[in-house]
């Protein structure tokens, strides 16, 4: 039976990749920049470039210092005061919304544990794949949920040739590296416990360690005595799942259910992780905002919108005229040298 659970997920998880690639609206067209292009609408397209390999490292450490500095611009002076804020409102009542999910929880009968199984052939390396609803929904934002969306967009890409897939792929591999590291970061400097690991019922809400700069070695030592004690803040989950969502969602914004069914997944994600004391809903809004504000720079630096003159260019010249929703009519080439019209009919 855990078997058969293992392989039901993880063929969901690399087969989920390709619905976002399948049956895209999509005109390769080469230019001599060595790129693809592709239409969103009637006025706007971007053009890829295919990555290097490993390009996603380097890129990675660009980040580090390019989204902190987008925080800085006056843009983002607003909704960085609202993460600032909401997540202070959220703390004062965290002890109380985590209660009041446990309850919630008992009574619609989410069991508050994280049943997995290992399946990793290498003794001390864990490879923990979800067995039943409360341990799915927590492993909804589990790297190898992305791990595994981002291998079937590479597969894609490498098969199609297509440059966008082969781009989502890098960028999902750059994200998680340069996400994985400030989220680190973060829960090193604040070391606030989790739910279920409150040492003193003094602090219902859990205590805020801090990194002491004056004993480094000894927070440092701390925190690792003990990680599942001193990592609530912010949330890696929820940190990379925003990153992959803004990422795809960016990428493929013709697909306009991505938003609503990843966001969704996210909330059930978010829900079950302070089910299972894990976290604290006020571990949520840096999260979120982090996830963003990486996924965002990651995809305006690595696409090139097309200008108006090459929107019309493209679209005269490689894309076929809707006529009814159903018949289509465009260019083609018969012969090298000699071209024509096609007409085709979609059913």
């Amino acid at each position: 039976m855990y078997l058969k659970n293992v392989l039901l997920f993880s063929l969901f998880v690399i087969s989920s990749s390709f619905t976002f690639s399948q049956n895209e609206k999509k005109v390769i067209a080469s230019t001599g920049l060595n790129e693809q292009f592709y239409q969103i609408n009637d006025t706007v397209g971007y053009f890829y470039s295919r990555p290097k390999p490993f390009s996603y490292i380097k890129n990675a450490w660009k980040d580090m210092y390019e989204v902190p500095k987008s925080v800085w611009k006056k843009e983002s002076i607003k909704p960085a005061a609202f993460v600032v804020l909401s997540t202070g409102v959220l703390i004062a009542f965290d002890d109380k919304i985590y209660e009041g999910v446990r309850k919630f929880s008992d009574h619609i009968g989410l069991a508050e544990t994280n049943n997995t199984v290992n399946i990793s052939p290498i003794d001390g390396l864990a490879l923990n794949l979800p067995t039943d609803l409360s341990s799915g929904l927590y492993y909804i934002g589990d790297g190898i949920t992305e791990l595994g969306v981002n291998a079937g967009f590479y597969i894609y890409g490498l098969a199609k040739n297509d440059y966008r897939a082969l781009r989502v792929a890098n960028q999902l591999s750059e994200g998680m590296i340069a996400v994985g590291i400030y989220v680190q970061v973060m829960k090193h400097l604040t070391m606030h416990e989790t739910p279920e690991r409150r040492s003193m019922p003094e602090y219902p809400r859990g205590r805020w360690k801090f990194f002491n700069v004056t004993d480094p070695i000894g927070s440092i030592k701390e925190y690792h005595s003990s990680v599942p004690s001193n990592d609530a803040y912010p949330s890696g989950h929820l940190s990379i799942a925003m990153m992959a969502t803004t990422v795809i969602a960016l990428n493929y914004p013709e697909k306009r259910w991505i938003k609503p069914v990843c966001y969704s997944l996210m909330g059930l994600c978010g829900y079950q992780m302070i089910n299972n004391g894990v976290h604290w809903i006020s571990d949520y809004p840096l999260a979120f905002a982090m996830g963003y504000s990486f996924g965002k720079v990651i995809v305006n630096r690595e696409r090139r919108k097309a200008s108006n003159n090459e929107m019309k260019n493209h679209v005269l010249s490689c894309y076929p005229k809707k006529i009814d929703g159903t018949w289509k009519m465009g260019l083609t080439k018969i012969y090298p040298g000699i071209g024509g019209l096609s007409l085709s009919y979609n059913f």
